[in-house]
C-alpha cells in the first residue's frame, strides 16, 4: 500500500528555558490513515487536592479521536517498552495541581524515539473552563502535527422546543457545555456571525423577523423586521453581508443585507418561492431552494443573483443547502423513497452521495464543521428529534444532544 510521509517542521518550546529549536518529526504512515498518538494519564504534583472528574487528558484524547487523523491510544506511563509496544511515534504526556477551584496543568507533546519536546503548554483555570482548556491543547497539538487547524474550539448551536416554546443552545463542537442564549418564546434558524454574535429568526413581533443575538449579553437586536415574514438568515464573513429569505415582495424571494441593516438588495427574482440561501466560503456565490421546476430543488448563483444554474435533478424534495469549508461541496436534505436524508454533491450537482443512506430515521439540516470531517444533523425517528454528527471518513456517529426535543443545528466555522 502506498505510504505517505509527514514532515513537519516543529517549534520545539523547552520548558526550562523557553529557548526555540527546529527539529524534523518525520511519520510514515498508510495515505489517510490515522497518526497514532500516545496520550499519557496526566500525575497529580505535590500538594494537589484530587482532581475528581476533570481529567483533562481524557478530553485530550477524545478530542483527537474524533475526527479520525490520530489514532489515539490511551495508556498509563509513557516508558520505552509501552511506547514500542503501542507503536506510537508521539505522545502526549502532563501534570496537574488543583487548589479549591483553581487548577493548574502541563501539558507536553514528545517525539516517542528522541524523546524531544514537540511542543509545551502552561495553563491556569477555574475548574469550570477544564474542558475548553483541554480542547485548547488538542487544537494546539493539531496544530503542531498536521499545520492545520483542528475544530476543537468550534462551537455549534441549535433549537430546543419545550412546551410552546423554542430556545436556540449553545454548546462546544462535541454537544458539551451546554449553554441556553434564549430562554423565552419562539426562537429558531440559529447560525453564526462571530464568536460573540448569532444570527436567528424569533417572534418576539408576533412574527418571524431576523435578530442579532449577543452570545454574552443574551441581548437580541433586530436586524430584518418588516410585516411580512423573514427567514434563513446566513452571514458571510468575507463579503460582511446576510442573505436571507423574505415574502415582502408578496412571496418568498432571497435578499442580502449589511449587518448594520443598510444597503438591502434583492438577489432572486421568480414567481415560485425561493428560501434556505447559503453563502459559499468565499462569499462569492450561494446556494438557496426554489420549487420554480414544481419540486424544491437546490440552485447555485453569484453574489448578486446572476447566474443561477440548477444543480439537483433527482427526488422530490430537498432543504437546506451548506456549502463545505473548502468550497467544492454542498450538503443538503435530499428526500428519497419517501425518506429525508443528507446528501452531498460537489457543488456543480455532480457526484451525489446520500451519507446517511444507512441511518434509520429522518436526517435534516445539515452544516459542515469548520474542518470538513464531519456533517452536523438533525435525526428524528419514533417522534424523538436530537442532534447527532456523522464524520465523513468512516460513517461514524455521534449523538450531541440528549433531550429528544432538538433540530436545526449550525456549526460554527472558527
Amino acid at each position: 500500500m502506498k505510504k505517505l510521509l509527514f514532515v513537519f517542521i516543529i517549534t520545539v518550546l523547552t520548558y526550562a528555558q523557553r529557548q526555540g529549536t527546529t527539529v524534523a518529526l518525520e511519520i510514515s504512515a498508510d495515505q489517510d490513515a490515522a497518526i497514532p498518538i500516545g496520550v499519557v494519564v496526566f500525575q497529580p504534583l505535590e500538594g494537589s487536592e484530587d482532581i475528581g472528574d476533570i481529567r483533562p487528558w481524557v478530553t485530550i484524547a477524545d478530542d483527537l479521536d474524533w475526527t479520525g487523523r490520530f489514532s489515539v491510544k490511551k495508556l498509563n506511563t509513557a516508558d520505552s517498552a509501552t511506547l514500542l509496544r503501542e507503536q506510537v511515534p508521539v505522545y502526549i504526556s502532563g501534570s496537574y495541581t488543583k487548589t479549591g477551584d483553581t487548577v493548574g496543568i502541563e501539558a507536553y507533546l514528545y517525539d516517542s524515539g528522541t524523546r524531544n519536546l514537540l511542543m509545551g503548554k502552561s495553563y491556569r483555570f477555574h475548574q469550570k473552563d477544564a474542558h475548553l482548556t483541554a480542547h485548547r491543547f488538542a487544537s494546539a497539538v493539531h496544530k503542531t502535527i498536521l499545520g492545520e487547524d483542528g475544530p476543537y474550539e468550534s462551537k455549534i448551536v441549535y433549537v430546543e422546543k419545550r412546551n410552546n416554546e423554542k430556545n436556540i443552545v449553545m454548546a462546544d463542537y462535541d454537544g458539551k457545555n451546554k449553554t441556553y442564549l434564549t430562554r423565552s418564546g419562539i426562537n429558531i434558524m440559529p447560525s453564526f456571525i462571530d464568536k460573540r454574535n448569532v444570527l436567528c429568526v424569533a417572534y418576539d413581533r408576533g412574527k418571524p423577523d431576523i435578530y442579532i443575538l449577543d452570545i454574552l449579553q443574551g441581548k437580541k437586536t433586530p436586524l430584518v423586521a418588516t410585516r411580512r415574514v423573514e427567514s434563513s438568515p446566513n452571514y458571510s464573513d468575507v463579503n460582511g453581508r446576510v442573505v436571507f429569505a423574505s415574502s415582502k415582495s408578496g412571496n418568498m424571494e432571497i435578499y442580502s443585507i449589511k449587518l448594520d441593516g443598510t444597503d438591502e438588495q434583492r438577489l432572486s427574482v421568480s414567481p415560485s418561492i425561493s428560501t434556505a440561501p447559503n453563502w459559499s466560503p468565499n462569499g462569492f456565490r450561494l446556494a438557496f431552494i426554489s420549487d420554480r421546476t414544481g419540486a424544491p430543488q437546490i440552485y447555485v448563483a453569484d453574489r448578486t443573483g446572476a447566474n443561477v444554474q440548477r444543480i439537483t435533478f433527482g427526488g422530490t424534495y430537498h432543504d437546506s443547502p451548506s456549502w463545505s469549508p473548502d468550497g467544492t461541496k454542498i450538503a443538503y436534505t435530499a428526500q428519497r423513497g419517501g425518506r429525508k436524508m443528507i446528501a452531498v454533491s460537489l457543488a456543480n450537482g455532480r457526484e451525489e452521495v446520500l451519507v446517511t443512506e444507512g441511518v434509520r430515521g429522518q436526517q435534516e439540516y445539515p452544516s459542515w464543521s469548520p474542518d470538513g470531517s464531519h456533517i452536523l444533523f438533525t435525526l428524528t425517528q419514533g417522534g424523538r428529534s436530537d442532534v447527532y454528527a456523522m464524520r465523513l471518513k468512516d460513517k461514524r456517529l455521534l449523538r450531541l444532544s440528549e433531550t429528544g426535543n432538538s433540530e436545526q443545528s449550525k456549526w460554527s466555522g472558527f
